[in-house]
Parts: structure tokens; sequence; C-alpha cells
């Protein structure tokens, strides 16, 4: 496994601040000079950051059986990174279970922090945001229609075609409300 130079640091950060820290103020307390993260020219600030992000999140995930040795459970999310004084401790780090943690194997896996370069993080962020923008324009429309999410495409076509005559500006309706109406419809059919 690639020594990660962060462990230390950031074990002797998370003594040091009992009630925690979030994960932007511990970067700000972190020295990553020295590091060569943009020894690429190319490196743009997107990229930058996700390497120190995927530097902290490993060596977080990697201090938890160290931790859990010393007494200590560790809480790791963006917002909020905290050690727990252990209370009943009574198997090894080693038959410490991992805990279920979705990210937590893709941070221990070194691989994607070497395989990462401008388009990759770039491909990461769009999925992101597409994932983001679209649940809300999905749930957007479907209250434009009056449908629940997952409607079937028959209870869609009847939502719309009921609210596009009552709403069409040749029948009288408001012009702005009918074009909600169309691109709510277009963006559940897709």
């Amino acid at each position: 496994m690639v020594d990660n130079p962060l462990l230390v640091p950031i074990a002797r950060l998370l003594h040091q601040y009992p009630d925690g820290l979030s994960e932007y103020a511990l970067m700000k307390q972190l020295e990553f000079d020295g590091l060569e993260l943009d020894a690429d020219p190319d490196v743009t600030a997107d990229l930058l950051l996700f390497r120190k992000h995927f530097l902290v999140m490993n060596a977080l995930y990697r201090l938890e059986p160290v931790l859990y040795e010393q007494g200590y459970e560790i809480s790791i999310s963006a917002l909020h990174i905290q050690l727990h004084p252990l209370e009943n401790r009574s198997t090894s780090a080693q038959q410490v279970p991992a805990k279920p943690h979705p990210l937590r194997s893709y941070y221990l896996d070194w691989s994607e922090f070497e395989k990462s370069s401008n388009a990759y993080v770039r491909r990461l962020l769009d999925a992101f945001w597409r994932r983001y923008c679209g649940d809300n324009r999905i749930d957007e429309a479907c209250q434009v229609l009056g449908l629940e999410p997952g409607a079937a495409p028959e209870a869609i076509r009847r939502a719309y075609r009921r609210l596009a005559a009552r709403h069409h500006p040749d029948r009288g309706g408001d012009a702005e409300q009918f074009r909600r109406v169309r691109e709510a419809y277009e963006l559940l059919m897709a």
C-alpha cells in the first residue's frame, strides 16, 4: 500500500480538535507543499482539489483501525470529522469490522488517485451535476404536471394533454404556463 504522507499530521490534528472539524478546516491546517500534486503544468484547480481531498479521505479511512486500537472511533464526513472515545473495546484493531460506507472502498483504492487527471475529474464533476440537476428538474416537472415521480408514460401523456388544453395560448391560456407544461412533458418523456 502506498504511504500517505498525511496520516500522522491528520491523526495529530484530530486529537487537537476534540469537537471535530470540517474537511475544509482540516485541509487548511495541512501542508500539501512538497507532495507534487501539481507537478504537471496542465493541472487544473479542480484536479488539485480532488487530489488533496482524496489524500485526506484515504488517510482518514486508513486511520480507522489505528485509532480504534488507541481507543477512538472516527466519524467521517466532509462536513464533520471527529474522534469519539470508545467506552467498551474488547476486540483488536484487526477484528474491527469495516463500517459499511459507500465511499470507503473507493478512497482506499489507490488506483483511483493514480488515474486522476483533468479529464477524469471533469467526468466526475459532470456526472455529479447531471444527477444533481436532473433529480431536481424531474421533481419540478412532476409538480408542474401534477404527478408523482415515477409516473407511467400514459399518465404523463394524459396530464400533459389536460394541462396543454387548459393553458394553450390559442384557447386563451397563459403562454408561460403552457411553455412550462410542454417543457415538463418533454423532460419526463425523454
